[in-house]
C-alpha cells in the first residue's frame, strides 16, 4: 500500500510538473484580446481613452490576427474676459474620431513576448468650432471639419505579465490624406447677422508616428 501511495504521488507530481511547463501565454487560434493605452507611467497608471485608441483583435491563428481600433479625442477650452453686463466668452472645441482595420503576422518571440508587425487602413472625421459670445447676444462663430483615409505600416511587441494580461508598445508610420469641408462662418452684431464659407482643401501629409506609452491588455 505504502508502494502503490508513493507511486500515485509520483505520477501527480509529474503531471503537475509537465502542467506547468506547459502555461501557454500568447494567443492561440480563436483568441479575442482588447487593449487601451495608459497615461502617468507605471506608478501612477490611468486609462485614458481621449486621445487614445481602444483596439479588439482576433486571432485567426497562432501567429495571424486581424484587428479593429477606434480613437477618440475631445477638447473644450473656454476662457471669459470682463465684467457684466459686459461678459465676453471664448470658446474653442476640437474633435476627432478614428476607426482603424488592420492585420498583424507575430512572430517566434519568446514564451512570454509575442513581436508582430502589420498594416492598417485608417479612416478619422474631425471637427473645429471657434465662438465668441456676448452677453448682450451678439456672437461670432467658425466652424470646420474634415475626413482622412489612410494607411498605416507598424511593428510592435506585447509581453505577457501573467496568463491573459499583456503590456505593450507599437511604432509606426501612416500616410494620410485629408479633406476639409467648407469654412462656415457667421456672425450677430446688434441687428446686423450674416454669414460666409471658405473653400475646402485637400491634402496629403507622410507622417512618422509613435503610438504612445504603455497598452495594457487582456485575453478573453
Amino acid at each position: 500500500m505504502k508502494k502503490l501511495l508513493i507511486g500515485v504521488l509520483t505520477i501527480l507530481a509529474y503531471q503537475n510538473s509537465n502542467a506547468q511547463e506547459e502555461i501557454t501565454y500568447k494567443p492561440t487560434t480563436g483568441t479575442i484580446t482588447t487593449e487601451v493605452g495608459l497615461t502617468g507611467g507605471l506608478n501612477n497608471a490611468n486609462f485614458n481613452l481621449n486621445g487614445g485608441v481602444l483596439k479588439f483583435r482576433y486571432f485567426l491563428k497562432e501567429d495571424l490576427g486581424v484587428r479593429l481600433g477606434l480613437g477618440v479625442y475631445n477638447s473644450n477650452d473656454e476662457d471669459v474676459t470682463g465684467q457684466s453686463p459686459n461678459q465676453i466668452t471664448y470658446t474653442d472645441k476640437l474633435s476627432s474620431n478614428t476607426i482603424k482595420l488592420g492585420i498583424e503576422k507575430h512572430f517566434a518571440g519568446a514564451n512570454r513576448l509575442s513581436t508582430y508587425a502589420g498594416a492598417d487602413l485608417l479612416v478619422r472625421f474631425g471637427k473645429e468650432l471657434d465662438e465668441e459670445n456676448e452677453e448682450n447676444g451678439d456672437f461670432q462663430k467658425t466652424e470646420s471639419k474634415n475626413s482622412s483615409f489612410g494607411v498605416a505600416i507598424f511593428t510592435g511587441a506585447d509581453y505577457y505579465i501573467t496568463q491573459k494580461v499583456f503590456l505593450g508598445v507599437e511604432a509606426g508610420l501612416n500616410f494620410l490624406s485629408t479633406k476639409y469641408k467648407d469654412e462656415e462662418y457667421s456672425f450677430k452684431n446688434g441687428n446686423n447677422t450674416g454669414s460666409s464659407s471658405d473653400p475646402g482643401k485637400k491634402e496629403s501629409d507622410f507622417v512618422s508616428n509613435v503610438f504612445g506609452g504603455v497598452r495594457i491588455g487582456f485575453q478573453f
